[in-house]
């Protein structure tokens, strides 16, 4: 069925904008002039009359954009706003083209009747689960405006925290893209020169050295290949780790590998305390609240043992016995679990396990940098060491036979 985009007047002269599906353009018409609406234009989407409705081509909505949302949006309900008033605001604030967009869909549905959370559901694409089962315990408690509040501060938390893994990634990154620029240069142009040069001084060149010269050749030879490779290589990893045999793969590997263990572990545990509070807190039940937290851990293979908590806890158990039989979060979170279900204060004693995982995870990210930007720099020195070996070293045999004679 195709969809159309359409702008339509009410008696008031008012203005609006959305978009439906239909049979025919007709149609759309007649069930637009049904419910009091005069069309001012009608057109259908598609790639040719509006290539921003492809996916691809649509801006994508970051953490930062879904922070100032749900900010304006607890702004605007303490104000004692209608959400249908708010939804013409956001509108207006809104720079995100897509999430503009959608913020128009979502505002026309509630004018039919539709509930937010409803609405904000057809468009799971661009609001995380979590977000719209708060919007529904909202809903259900008269307390949205809270709980816009507390998603706001938690997309604020994960924007700093993703932008200080970010930064903490930068100076690694540019110093091996930098590692790699210059051993192509070396190969591809420099070595070649010299073994000209060494090939008209006909000196008997080392093993190393005929080494250094084959890679050069190949190098010289195939360039393109090795680019092409490359460039294979890093969409094949992309798109394998999108498949669940990948996301699997990637969970162990961060689960194995000692450098990123325990980076892996206090970032799983900052982010399970920290969403599993805001939902709890926000009138969501346990179970459901563990079925959203497991989407938002980024770790497949703690997800799917998640699956067995969830189905202990359907038995009739409480938290931290099944959360201790996966042996995997620290102490510190059982012990803060049990005192916070013996309390009655669960959401309470998460916030501060979250705040000081946080915190760990901050000293993580530190650690791994030191750990790795020495790394790269030895191996960066034993390229260019290798490069100068293969090359002085022959020059230097010439020179001293030249110096006997």
């Amino acid at each position: 069925m195709p969809q159309y985009t359409y702008r339509v007047k009410n008696e008031s002269g008012k203005i609006f904008t959305g978009q439906a599906k239909a049979d025919k353009e007709e149609d759309l018409k007649n069930i637009l002039i049904e419910r009091g609406y005069m069309p001012l234009e009608i057109r259908e989407i598609n790639a040719l009359t509006d290539i921003s409705q492809i996916k691809m081509f649509q801006k994508k909505v970051k953490i930062k954009d879904l922070a100032i949302f749900c900010r304006q949006f607890s702004i605007i309900l303490e104000a004692g706003i209608p959400i249908s008033a708010c939804m013409e605001i956001l509108k207006e604030q809104t720079n995100n083209s897509t999430l503009k967009r959608r913020i128009v869909d979502i505002g026309d549905d509630i004018k039919k009747g539709i509930s937010l959370s409803s609405a904000m559901r057809k468009h799971e694409d661009i609001f995380p689960e979590i977000l719209i089962n708060m919007i529904e315990a909202g809903e259900v408690s008269g307390q949205l405006d809270r709980v816009f509040s507390r998603m706001a501060e938690q997309f604020e938390r994960d924007y700093k925290l993703v932008q200080k893994v970010k930064g903490a990634m930068v100076y690694p990154v540019i110093v091996l893209v930098i590692a790699f620029a210059v051993v192509f240069i070396l190969m591809t142009f420099v070595v070649p020169t010299f073994s000209t040069v060494l090939e008209d001084l006909g000196a008997e060149l080392p093993i190393y050295t005929k080494i250094l010269l084959g890679i050069s050749n190949f190098f010289k030879s195939f360039w393109w290949a090795i680019l092409g490779g490359l460039a294979a290589l890093i969409i094949g990893t992309t798109r394998f780790l999108k498949t669940e045999t990948g996301k699997r793969t990637l969970g162990r590997f961060q689960l194995t590998v000692p450098v990123l263990k325990k980076l892996t572990k206090n970032l799983i545990t900052a982010r399970f305390t920290r969403n599993l509070a805001t939902l709890i807190a926000s009138g969501v039940l346990l179970i459901q609240s563990l079925e959203v937290v497991q989407k938002v851990l980024g770790n497949k293979i703690i997800c799917e043992k998640l699956e067995e908590v969830i189905g202990e806890i359907k038995k009739g158990r409480g938290l931290s016995q099944p959360i201790a039989s996966l042996k995997f979060f620290p102490p510190m979170v059982m012990s803060m679990i049990r005192i916070g279900e013996e309390s009655g204060d669960l959401d309470y004693t998460l916030v501060k396990c979250a705040d000081f995982y946080d915190q760990e995870v901050e000293q993580s990210i530190q650690e791994l940098t030191q750990f790795i930007e020495p790394l790269i720099i030895i191996f960066l020195a034993g390229i260019v060491g290798f490069v100068m070996l293969g090359i002085l070293s022959p020059m230097f045999e010439v020179y001293k036979a030249m110096s006997v004679d």
